[in-house]
């Protein structure tokens, strides 16, 4: 919306009859066609423009109260038709040659045209307008108003609203200086209220009102305008932080949602993990008892054969005593055959000897065996320390994941519901590795209680010296 229609708005009186020089905008012919309580003459010089209102008045049923004329005014014409300037961009045309326009807005491209002329002396006369009742003038004729504004004119209307310029933009010679002239000259008193679209500048003039109290009541508006637009500008910020606020909550939501996937995925990970550890350690369990059963199997087979050894060797001494007690018996009785029994004896002592050494690699062997079970007792204890250092992170892992899970949703029953299945397993994990603890501790005691009760078994070459 233009600036001069703004001010056209902030009109305290309203106009028994408006004459429109040049509507320019869309806007202007909506709130002419608006005003059903008042007389509308429209003189429209340029093309588009008069065919946009003559649309609008079709579509309002063609409204009595609203007069539309095609042709650039005069206050009285000479001539039936004249030159005209029209311009690609509705709002920019003008009777006068274009000028500085150009410059400022270099896209306008112009096309000269005839158009008919309109008198505005007979208008007046027609629809009675006089300083004797309220009658508005709007024009926008882009410099042409100085062709057709003079003091009987400006005089007949108690509202002047005029749009121009303080530069020629149309022409060579500044409209505002002749408008200027002519006000003074009609003792009207007008003020002047810039365009927020540069050069233009509106000329304000009323009848009967201060200009000054004018002044102000339109800067009020002007302020009034300033203040909307920077609440408006507030509120589109806002809606701004808003939406932006909007966006970071559903990204925190979907940041959130991925979080709660991936931590269910790793304590799927977790729990999958927990179970491959709880079999590894169920196979660790099984292998141990097995290898424990094979060490006592052969621990026994070999008391067993330490027995039949040293029965044998019991057998073998007792069965030397006796026959050295035979033997000396006969050498008592039959001393010529010392020769004969002494070399017997030397037999017998030889196949002592062998018997000896047979007894010592034999114990030797079981040695070696027990040296072989002590190795891989330390190799089991050793891969038990590994499982117990793997359980251990595991169980350090998942605490750290249940502290992640619960800091993020606290309220969630389902994650409750399997952390405390997790710390269950966890639970029944360490009491798994606790009976384990135990039964290896317990196979220790026992190879020790082993040991204490058959010291032979690593002393028995000694014994047998």
């Amino acid at each position: 919306m233009s600036d001069l229609l703004q001010v056209v708005k902030g009109l305290s009186v309203q106009p028994k009859c408006v004459l429109v020089l040049g509507a320019r905008t869309e806007a202007m012919l909506n709130w002419l066609f608006s005003l059903t309580a008042t007389q509308v003459i429209l003189v429209e010089p340029e093309p588009a423009m008069f065919e946009k209102a003559t649309v609008l008045h079709n579509a309002k049923d063609t409204p009595e109260n609203v007069v539309i004329k095609h042709g650039a005014p005069a206050f009285e014409a000479e001539q039936k038709s004249t030159r005209y300037f029209v311009s690609n961009i509705p709002g920019f045309s003008s009777v006068l040659t274009p000028n500085v326009i150009k410059s400022i807005r270099p896209a306008l491209e112009f096309t000269e045209q005839e158009i008919p002329l309109i008198d505005l002396k007979p208008l007046l006369q027609q629809f009675d307008i006089s300083e004797g009742r309220p009658c508005l003038l709007i024009s926008q004729l882009n410099g042409a108003e100085q062709q057709c504004l003079n003091d009987q004119i400006l005089s007949a209307f108690t509202h002047v609203v005029i749009q121009s310029s303080l530069k020629p933009i149309f022409g060579e010679a500044k409209s505002s200086e002749k408008l200027k002239k002519e006000l003074t000259q009609c003792g009207r008193d007008y003020f002047v209220l810039a365009e927020s679209m540069p050069p233009y500048s509106n000329f304000v003039a009323t009848k009967k009102v201060n200009a000054e109290q004018a002044l102000n009541y339109f800067s009020q508006r002007q302020q009034h305008r300033e203040i909307k637009v920077t609440l408006e500008s507030q509120l589109s910020a806002s809606q701004s932080d808003a939406k932006k606020l909007a966006e970071e909550l559903q990204q925190a939501k979907e940041q959130l949602q991925t979080a709660k996937q991936q931590s269910e995925e790793e304590q799927k990970q977790l729990g999958d993990e927990l179970l491959q550890v709880k079999e590894q350690l169920q196979n660790a369990k099984q292998q141990s008892e097995e290898k424990q059963n094979q060490l006592d199997s052969e621990l026994q087979q070999a008391k067993e054969q330490l027995q039949i050894v040293q029965k044998q060797a019991e057998d073998s001494l007792k069965r030397l005593q006796e026959e050295m007690q035979h033997t000396n018996q006969k050498l008592l009785e039959e001393r010529n055959q010392e020769h004969h029994w002494h070399n017997e004896h030397k037999k017998w002592a030889e196949s002592l000897n062998r018997e000896k050494e047979e007894l010592v690699k034999s114990n030797e062997k079981l040695t070696n065996r027990l040296s072989e079970s002590q190795s891989e007792k330390e190799m089991l204890a050793a891969e038990i320390e590994k499982i117990k250092q793997r359980e251990s992170k595991l169980t350090t892992s998942v605490e750290v994941n249940a502290k992640l899970i619960l800091k993020m949703q606290l309220d969630s029953d389902d994650l409750r519901t399997k952390y405390a299945q997790k710390t269950q397993s966890e639970k029944e994990l360490r009491q798994l590795i606790g009976e384990l603890h135990s039964k290896l501790q317990q196979a220790a005691n026992f190879y020790h209680q082993l040991e204490n009760k058959h010291p032979e078994i690593l002393l028995g070459s000694d014994n047998i010296d």
